[in-house]
């Protein structure tokens, strides 16, 4: 502020003294932390029990003698679940005959069990959080909802 005193004369002659005022306005920024917010996510583990079909092949094998004369050689054959392949034999006799000497009856049988595993699922859940000041408390910011709680469980999809 700058102030001027000089005297000023007047009509009459006297001189008197004006008083000038001169104002400047310093305009400045100032940095203020009024608050915060963070972000930040839980992880939740759940332990879900799976039904699982459980399927397993196991083979039977038989041996059957048959000892029977054949004139021929013939291949594997299936009957129903059984796979038969033939052993021949060439034995000595005064003339020389094939003889079916055994069959070997591989059979294939499945079983089914339905059985439960346990499997470990993660779901991550999101929390905002706002505080006032800075050295407020952390408040949940309700108008943020957070992830998975509007979800449906993962047990209603299975």
């Amino acid at each position: 502020m700058n102030t001027h005193n000089e005297p000023t004369p007047t009509v009459d002659g006297a001189t008197t003294a004006l008083l000038a005022t001169e104002e400047r306005l310093a305009v400045s920024a100032q940095e203020q932390d009024k608050g915060a917010v963070r972000i930040r996510t839980i992880t939740h583990f759940e332990s879900l029990e799976v039904p699982v079909l459980l399927r397993s092949n196991a083979v039977h094998i038989e041996r059957v003698e048959v000892n029977q004369f054949v004139e021929a050689k013939f291949g594997p054959r299936n009957e129903g679940d059984t796979l038969i392949v033939p052993v021949f034999e060439c034995v000595p006799v005064t003339e020389l005959k094939l003889m079916l000497k055994e069959e070997i009856r591989i059979t294939t049988v499945v079983t089914e069990k339905t059985d439960v595993h346990v499997a470990e699922v993660q779901r991550q859940q999101v929390v905002v959080e706002r505080r006032v000041g800075s050295t407020g408390d952390w408040i949940a910011d309700a108008t943020m909802p957070s992830s998975g709680a509007d979800e449906p469980s993962a047990k209603s999809a299975l």
